[in-house]
């Protein structure tokens, strides 16, 4: 295809380019159109490819040429993408200067952010430790016992409210005298002394619950005070007294369950002894750990990759990445404040440095996924589903798209994974799991 190219605008990772195309290359694929108009249409009054080519282009003039249009300016700027090696980052925006015509050059400019170039980190020189877990006979009876917990036969009681109970309250926050609905909560459920796991504010909060809900019988009400952590991700709340007035509404004792082949059986294991159940969960365990080590290990490659990535992000995938998060958080219930909006963004600013760093890597690596690579995966997969995933993956190329990059990402975390250098570091299987 002949044509005429100019860069017209660089700044930062914008890219704005002029492109001219023949009207040679205009005309020789209008009349190749024409012709198959010609060839397929069927127009009343005239046998099917008999119509005289005036009434073809009266009535498909504006088709054929909306269709010429078309197929040169994707063919041209595929082609000055790949001479110039320019890789978009974002969708073109493009605005046609001079539409083309047998007479008349088609002309038009375009307009895309790439994506920076930077200098990729040897991953043979990363360095990182290793987890070294062996699972212990007293990590397996912890699991064990947690599993006995988690069906534990519950009966209401009228006594007072001891350790291990599972209660039931209605409580209302008060911030300055004023009822504070976000804060308040109706049939909240815990269980007096589990450990308690989150940010500082729902530890210090759960944690008093617990001391001002035992020895309490159904029915009494407490209230006591509490601080809120400067942490909070509410700046409109963070560092403010807060009193909680609670009611106990239901109590109830638990019965933990035996180990017996009855309870084996609960689980999906018929006849099965203690030494099977033991060893089936000591499997279960052993498959958690290593994904976990796994995943440490790559979030530690992640970071080390991000601790060299200075590069700008194209602002279309920034913007993009910032509204999913935003999307995400709210979704929560959560509200963004200016705080948390600045945590927010420098969360999406992190994800789409790594995912152009990965894409980097499969680049150079060669790392790559086709539609037979997608089937293989799932038809490969303990996906019970997987006949119906095959059957809509021959249908939704979006489906095979997100296949293939999931097989693309597994490439690159295997790649990292036994490139980089490894420490190995002795650890407690809780402190991995848990």
């Amino acid at each position: 295809m002949k044509k005429v190219v100019k860069i017209i605008k660089t700044e930062g990772l914008l890219r704005s380019v002029s492109i001219t195309v023949d009207k040679n290359d205009y005309a020789q694929k209008y009349n190749s159109s024409l012709a198959s108009y010609i060839t397929n249409s069927s127009i009343s009054g005239f046998r099917k490819g008999k119509a005289p080519k005036n009434v073809i282009i009266t009535k498909y003039g504006k088709n054929i040429h909306a269709d010429v249009l078309s197929f040169l300016i994707n063919r041209s700027l595929s082609e000055v993408l790949l001479e110039k090696d320019l890789q978009p980052a974002s969708p073109h925006q493009i605005n046609i200067v001079q539409e083309g015509s047998l007479v008349s050059d088609l002309q038009y400019n375009v307009e895309f952010e790439i994506y920076p170039e930077f200098k990729l980190k040897n991953i043979d020189e990363i360095s990182i430790d290793e987890p070294d877990v062996v699972i212990s006979n007293d990590d397996v009876m912890d699991v064990i016992s947690n599993i006995q917990k988690q069906h534990i036969k519950w009966n209401e009681k009228t006594e007072e409210s001891s350790e291990g109970d599972k209660v039931i309250i209605d409580y209302q926050a008060m911030i300055d005298t004023l009822p504070n609905d976000e804060l308040s909560r109706e049939n909240f459920t815990f269980i007096i002394g589990d450990e308690v796991k989150g940010d500082e504010s729902t530890v210090g909060l759960i944690k008093l619950f617990y001391k001002h809900c035992i020895n309490m019988k159904k029915d009494s009400e407490t209230s006591f005070d509490f601080k809120m952590p400067s942490s909070y991700l509410d700046t409109k709340i963070a560092g403010k007294n807060i009193t909680y007035k609670i009611k106990i509404k239901q109590i109830f004792s638990g019965i933990i369950p035996p180990l017996n082949k009855d309870f084996y059986a609960k689980l999906g294991l018929n006849n099965s002894s203690d030494d099977e159940f033991k060893k089936s969960v000591n499997e279960q365990m052993e498959i958690e750990l290593n994904n976990r080590i796994k995943q440490n290990m790559i979030a530690s490659i992640n970071d080390k990759l991000l601790g060299e990535a200075n590069f700008d992000a194209p602002k279309y995938l920034l913007d993009d990445e910032i509204k999913n998060i935003h999307n995400q958080f709210k979704g929560m219930m959560r509200e963004v404040d200016e705080k948390t909006e600045v945590e927010l963004n420098t969360i999406a600013l992190k994800r789409v440095r790594l995912n152009i760093i990965y894409r980097k890597i499969a680049e150079v690596n060669k790392i790559s996924a086709t539609d037979q690579d997608a089937f293989s995966y799932v038809s490969q997969s303990d996906d019970p589903n997987k006949s119906e995933i095959l059957t809509k993956l021959r249908e939704d190329s979006n489906l095979a798209n997100q296949i293939k990059h999931k097989i693309i990402e597994d490439g690159i975390i295997n790649l990292l994974i036994s490139k980089c250098k490894k420490s190995k570091v002795k650890m407690r299987f809780n402190d991995i799991v848990n």
